[in-house]
């Protein structure tokens, strides 16, 4: 059965909620300097290979 949709201020007051519950796991990004070389090299790469196909030649539509 699907779970009835919520609406836009159920959904806020819900991740609201989830924040002030759990103030530490709301803030789960690791700045560039804190990550690993590994990690680093990783997100580079994974970018550079994001920016070369988003610049690559668009599908005819």
């Amino acid at each position: 059965m699907a779970k009835p949709k919520r609406n836009a201020e159920q959904q806020i007051a819900d991740q609201a909620d989830r924040k002030a519950q759990n103030p530490n796991g709301a803030r789960q990004a690791i700045a560039d300097s804190q990550a690993d070389p590994e990690f680093q090299e990783n997100h580079r790469r994974l970018r550079a290979e994001r920016l070369a196909r988003d610049a690559g030649p668009k599908s005819k539509n």
